[in-house]
């Protein structure tokens, strides 16, 4: 410790000036020694300080690479963040075993937004032992309102406007780790002299300074920062204020980026917040290397003088961002008023990077009970900076600033007012507890260099890989906990309900398409068959009534119309027949839609089968060839003749098949070529019928002799007389034959014709064509709706399908990756903490 009778530090601790190394009084062969000890060991320290600066470089870099990663996935699959939760128990995810609740309770979080989640009181009860880390770095603190009513804002947005916020904040912290990293490299210290409003901040530096450099006063006087410099080694000795004005960036060697004045204009500029962003004020310390903090001749401290906070919104925000610049924050407290809420929210910021800050209470002079002040203001240490607490002897300090700078000789406003010696007569009046304050800030600045410089990048790095850590590990659960949830909701109703859904569509499908295929053939069957039959039974009898040659033409005009209007009515019988089966057959299909897709499918429709049919004209009278010729009255027959003379028409059919039996040609043919074919005859040939007919061939041949035996009374002479009148007779009759036979003949001979040109034009096939192609134009309307309806269904199950495909996949996804990230945080996070700084106390 720094002792000031003696001008030197106690004990072992011995430090480096100007290259030389400082002794107590008297020296000696032991003394050389330990000289030369310590000279080793300070060079040991001095590598292990530059090892571990080298090493803090490196995981700051890797972490910055980390926050990429984050920053990238954020940007492509949204991460959860735990925010707050609203319920009836006002339970926040941020509180410390929310986390873990969240876990334990496997809270299925949808992708809209996790902070809409509740979590259950209970669990916040259970495992009340276990630690669940808090977020020290990565909080989203937004807050509406005045301080009795602020509202964390953060919990009613949703998961979209989370992932925005904390892509801000880690690209804050891309930033924040960058600038850490120029400041682990900077081989001068920063040190960060702040508190609430007229807390004595200016006072307790002009007492460090053992001169009134900066303005003080009963009222709050200093709103512009003021960073005190050494003039003799920054400045070439010369005592002034650099004044930066807003918006310019500070260069010494440019005069352009700043205002030059004198110190005593001090007090009136510290008053310019609306002009100045920072005033470097270079003074001169003349005290000895081992009394002045500001010229220790080791390393460049810069010290700087903050505004008070709760002056203004503005003023507050600014000094809550310079602390992230500095290395020591030493904050003054009034001994009088103790922590404010601003000082307690500053404090818990700044104890996100370092563990240790200095506690200075000022005007401790005008406390009655000092004890219970001293106990008061210990308890809050405690929760604001528990570090700081458990080493109170060198952090936490009870001082009159005032009291030190009344009582010093050096306490005038210029450079000369000060001794230059050490000299017992110009010493400052002993003050224990400043002293102690002095040395204490001295020893950790100068030896601890390690602890105060690299430990609060260290600190800051660790904190923000256990947030990250924390983070990896809830969005870990919730995205494996999200990837079983949409499994299961896949497997257990989506994909079955789908399924099920493609299989009925496949069966109705299957159903109806047979249906129409039935439905559509047997109608055309019945359209060709009715047809067909129609033409089949045309020139069997007279169609119109015959009225004498007179009106034979009229007759065969009428004849012909008849013929034709009839082949016309069976098409549209075919038609009304179509109408009638195909109306059954909607009906069919309706009902199946009814059956599957529910009572409301096409009830709202009504089906008409009036309107078939009534678009295509048919246009057979255009085809046909409908000229009457002579030949088409005389169609003479052996059937007609017969027929005419008045003989059965089924005996004329015997008669006929009689013939047909006994042609020779089919006589031929029933012969047997072998024995195989005989033997194979004879049982059947061998029947009463086969028997009957041989005596009547038996009988025929009888007859036929009789006749050739009588051949000889046909003597020439015997014809040559009755040819004449047989001639004459056969052509009488022929000719009265063919003239009755006209009312017959015309009908047989245009119903041939009619046939044949009907045939021709495949006038059956045509129609029924037509007519089945019509019904199931019909039919597919009902099956295209029954269809469509299924297809929506199938389209909607799909959607659901690939959407939770989609999200399990994502899931999967994020869960792989904040595994891998978890991995590369725990070993970031060993190689960190092997960073071992408490044996590093050395200076550059």
């Amino acid at each position: 410790m720094y002792v000031p009778e003696e001008g030197g530090f106690a004990g072992d601790a011995n430090t480096l000036v100007d290259g030389k190394e400082g002794f107590r009084n008297g020296s000696s062969s032991k003394g050389l020694l330990n000289s030369k000890n310590q000279g080793l060991k300070v060079s040991l320290q001095q590598l292990n300080y530059n090892q571990s600066k080298l090493a803090l470089d490196r995981s700051i870099n890797q972490t910055v690479e980390l926050l990429y990663e984050l920053v990238t996935e954020n940007s492509v699959r949204p991460i959860f963040y735990p925010a707050s939760a609203e319920d009836s128990n006002n339970v926040l995810l941020n509180s410390r075993k929310a986390h873990l609740a969240l876990v334990r309770q496997n809270i299925s979080i949808n992708s809209k937004s996790l902070s809409k989640a509740k979590i259950d009181p209970e669990a916040l009860k259970e495992d009340d032992d276990e630690d669940v880390p808090e977020f020290k770095i990565l909080k989203l603190n937004l807050k509406v309102g005045n301080n009795s009513q602020n509202t964390d804002i953060v919990s009613s947005l949703d998961k979209q406007s989370i992932a925005r916020l904390l892509e801000q904040r880690l690209n804050q912290q891309v930033k924040y780790l960058l600038n850490l990293k120029d400041r682990v490299d900077d081989t001068s210290s920063k040190v960060f002299v702040t508190g609430d409003l007229n807390a004595g901040k200016s006072t307790f530096c002009n007492a460090l300074l053992r001169r009134k450099i900066l303005p003080e006063d009963q009222q709050p006087c200093t709103s512009v920062f003021c960073e005190i410099i050494d003039a003799k080694k920054e400045n070439a000795s010369i005592e002034e204020v650099h004044a930066i004005r807003i918006g310019q960036e500070y260069n010494i060697r440019d005069e352009t980026t700043y205002e030059i004045h004198p110190l005593k204009n001090l007090e009136d500029l510290v008053y310019e917040c609306d002009t100045y962003s920072l005033l470097k004020v270079y003074v001169l310390d003349n005290r000895t290397f081992q009394e002045s903090l500001l010229r220790n001749g080791v390393i460049d401290i810069k010290l700087i003088d903050a505004p008070g906070l709760n002056m203004d919104l503005y003023q507050t925000t600014q000094v809550f961002s310079r602390q992230e610049e500095i290395d020591l924050v030493v904050f003054v407290v009034n001994a009088e008023n103790h922590f404010t809420l601003s000082a307690r929210e500053f404090i818990a910021a700044a104890a996100a990077e370092k563990r240790y800050v200095f506690i200075v209470v000022n005007r401790f002079d005008n406390i009655r009970d000092k004890n219970k002040c001293i106990n008061k203001i210990m308890e809050q240490v405690k929760d604001l900076s528990p570090d700081s607490h458990k080493d109170a002897k060198e952090f936490v300090h009870f001082v009159s600033s005032a009291d030190v700078l009344d009582g010093s000789p050096g306490g005038g406003d210029g450079p000369d007012d000060g001794p230059d010696d050490n000299s017992d007569n110009n010493r400052n009046p002993r003050d224990p507890n400043f002293d102690q304050l002095e040395a204490s800030l001295r020893k950790f600045v100068l030896e601890k260099r390690a602890i105060s410089k690299l430990l609060p990048a260290k600190s800051y790095i660790i904190n923000l890989l256990n947030d990250l850590k924390v983070l990896s590990t809830v969005n870990e659960k919730i995205y494996a906990q999200e990837k079983q949830d949409k499994l299961d909701e896949l497997k257990g109703k989506v994909a079955p309900k789908y399924d099920e859904i493609m299989y009925k569509s496949a069966a109705i499908s299957d159903s109806i398409t047979k249906l129409v295929e039935r439905t559509c053939s047997e109608v055309y069957d019945l359209a060709k068959n009715d047809i067909l039959t129609t033409l089949s039974n045309f020139g069997d009898h007279q169609v119109v009534r015959y009225q004498g040659l007179q009106n034979l033409y009229e007759y065969a005009k009428q004849t012909q119309k008849v013929m034709i209007d009839t082949i016309l009515s069976s098409v549209q019988n075919s038609e009304s027949s179509a109408k009638t089966l195909t109306s059954q057959r909607v009906d069919e299909i309706i009902k199946f839609g009814q059956n599957t897709l529910g009572e409301e499918f096409l009830n709202d429709k009504v089906f008409n089968s009036d309107l078939m049919f009534t678009r295509r004209r048919d246009t057979i009278k255009k085809k046909l060839d409908d000229l009457i010729d002579f030949t088409d009255f005389f169609d003479p027959s052996f059937d007609s003749m017969m027929l005419w003379l008045g003989i059965p028409k089924d005996y004329i059919s015997g008669t006929r098949q009689q013939l047909n039996y006994y042609n020779p040609a089919t006589l031929l043919t029933s012969i047997p070529k072998n024995t195989m074919a005989l033997k194979e005859q004879i049982p059947t040939q061998l029947t009463l019928h086969t028997l009957y007919s041989s005596t009547k061939l038996l009988t025929t041949g009888a007859l036929i002799r009789k006749l050739y035996s009588l051949s000889h009374l046909l003597k020439p002479q015997v014809l040559k007389q009755i040819i004449g009148p047989i001639l004459l007779g056969v052509g009488g009759f022929t000719v009265y034959y063919l003239i009755n036979d006209i009312p017959n003949a015309f009908p047989r001979k245009q119903a041939r014709k009619i046939k044949s040109q009907i045939y021709e034009m495949d006038y059956a096939h045509v129609n029924a064509d037509r007519i089945s192609k019509e019904c199931r134009q019909v039919l597919n309307y009902p099956s295209r709706q029954v269809m469509n309806n299924f297809q929506t269904s199938i389209d909607k199950r799909n959607v659901e399908k690939e959407r939770l495909e989609k999200e399990i996949k994502d899931a999967e996804i994020s869960h792989n990756y904040f595994l891998g990230l978890l991995d590369k945080i725990n070993n970031q996070r060993e190689f960190v903490n092997e960073i071992d700084l408490e044996n590093v106390n050395t200076v550059d």
